[in-house]
């Protein structure tokens, strides 16, 4: 027993701790969050009023949030002219949402399965966070003029067709082509539907309005997760004969119902609230408005062409 104690006392001496990479990743996001929690302690509520148009003055004053109980908060969302608009809009963009939990989670064992151990698939992901860093403030500050709902409508049929490059090809190519395409979509879309939320919500439910947007993402990563595991497990298996293309084909149709249903919808998504009850930024869902958008904004040349 004394020789078992001494082997195991020598075994614990040369266990040493290490910053490895996955624990410098974890560290920095401890940190990180930490820093945002004492950053948030200085954030005030406040509301911003124009004042003089021509002068671009604005008053800043104290703001609070709507209360209100669960009951009184729920009926008043619900029966918000705009909610419902809102509510489709949400629920159409969600299979085009759902793509990038495929990103998380099928690209990675797609690309080990096919090309091997040694295929960068570590750098081929960096691809979409590099590009929203690039392209998101270049992108926002150039359309500022247009509709999120249509920035959403144009976007959307982007990311959508970033999936048929792996529907073309199985190669490492396609695979780059395939995360390019889908954060070019991404940076055209993704920021402008935060923007639509806010602009269609009432005043002093802007957080209600936010965690509603967020809500069908969160439910509906369950049965992505299993339908990932499905369709690997299928036609991209570890070993065997594998139909990879078909994987990705379903993927890809899966995920361009949401910009063909927003086509077919566009008539009723865009519609302008008529009842004095509506939010002040309501003009955002209006198809035809001018109070905002100058010119014809139907109009190629103003580079807000629908769709529909």
């Amino acid at each position: 027993n004394m020789g078992g104690d001494s082997n195991q006392n020598d075994e614990n001496a040369d266990i040493t701790w290490s910053l490895s990479s996955y624990r410098a990743i974890i560290l920095t996001g401890i940190v990180s969050n930490v820093v945002a929690c004492i950053l948030t302690l200085r954030v005030r509520e406040i509301k911003v009023e124009q004042e003089d148009n021509s002068s671009g003055n604005s008053n800043v004053s104290s703001f609070q949030p709507v209360g209100g109980t669960f009951k009184e908060v729920l009926y008043e969302t619900i029966h918000a002219p705009s909610f419902r608009r809102f509510l489709v809009v949400c629920l159409i963009t969600l299979n085009v949402r759902m793509i990038f939990r495929h990103l998380d989670a099928t690209l990675p064992k797609y690309m080990l399965r096919e090309f091997g151990e040694d295929v960068p698939k570590g750098t081929i992901y960096s691809i979409n966070p590099a590009l929203i860093i690039i392209l998101v403030p270049i992108v926002t500050a150039a359309t500022t003029e247009i509709s999120p709902l249509k920035m959403i409508h144009h976007g959307t049929y982007i990311s959508a067709a970033s999936v048929f490059c792996l529907v073309v090809s199985n190669s490492v190519g396609a695979c780059i082509a395939f995360v390019s395409i889908l954060s070019i979509g991404e940076a055209i879309w993704s920021p402008r539907l935060y923007d639509y939320t806010m602009s269609v919500c009432e005043e002093g439910r802007e957080g209600t309005y936010m965690a509603l947007s967020s809500a069908p993402l969160f439910l509906a990563k369950l049965p992505v997760g299993f339908l990932s595991g499905y369709l690997l497990e299928r036609y991209c298996p570890e070993e065997g004969e594998r139909h990879s293309q078909t994987m990705w084909l379903i993927i890809g149709l899966l995920t361009a119902t949401s910009p063909i249903l927003l086509t077919l919808f566009w008539g009723y998504v865009s519609r302008k609230d008529d009842s004095p009850d509506s939010p002040p930024n309501a003009r955002y869902t209006e198809l035809n408005s001018t109070s905002r958008y100058q010119g014809d904004p139907v109009s190629p040349r103003n580079g807000e062409a629908a769709f529909a």
